[in-house]
């Protein structure tokens, strides 16, 4: 599948669980937004299950893209929090997949399929935000750290998502609790 008909089915996916939801989440619904046959979906993603892990992966992939084409920069300080900050935005995309890595966090609890899925997804996140504090603050006990702020980025998400504070505040509470907790540069 060429790389970009693979990035819109994702993006289509992202919008169609921000729209609706899971219990609206349809395949069909997917293909539409995207623009292509119904039948791609399985046959390039497996199932439903396979579509929403991929969407999952995608949301975390995109993070990364974003935070260095938004904040190019050597230091792993700030590329720690430049990574930890691109999760919050104007951008109607940021905030599609947001909304979906909630849902399915969500449904997680439900769903031993989607816990699967969003463990094996949040455990690569969890580690690329570990090698980061450990070369920003190489004496730093890494893993709760890690734990931590991924943890924060998640509250903080739901917490914007639904108006109770706004991307530049999150965005601002965030750096500052990675300097608290990494200690003076």
């Amino acid at each position: 599948m060429a790389a970009e008909t693979k990035e819109r089915i994702l993006e289509a996916c992202e919008r169609v669980i921000a729209r609706s939801g899971l219990r609206g989440f349809r395949l069909s619904e997917v293909a539409r937004e995207a623009g292509v046959s119904i039948g791609l979906l399985p046959y390039h993603f497996g199932d439903r299950d396979g579509l929403l892990q991929a969407a999952l992966d995608h949301v975390n992939e995109s993070a990364a893209r974003r935070a260095v084409q938004d904040r190019p920069v050597a230091d792993a300080r700030a590329r720690l929090t430049a990574l930890l900050c691109s999760e919050f935005g104007d951008e109607a995309q940021l905030r599609a997949g947001s909304i979906t890595w909630n849902e399915l966090r969500a449904a997680a609890v439900f769903d031993r399929a989607q816990a699967t899925a969003l463990a094996r997804s949040t455990s690569a996140w969890q580690g690329e935000v570990r090698a980061l504090v450990q070369a920003a603050s190489p004496g730093a006990d890494a893993a709760p750290i890690a734990l931590a702020l991924t943890a924060l980025v998640e509250g903080l998400s739901g917490r914007w998502l639904t108006g109770q504070l706004t991307a530049a505040e999150a965005q601002a509470l965030l750096a500052r609790l990675v300097d608290e907790l990494l200690g003076p540069a």
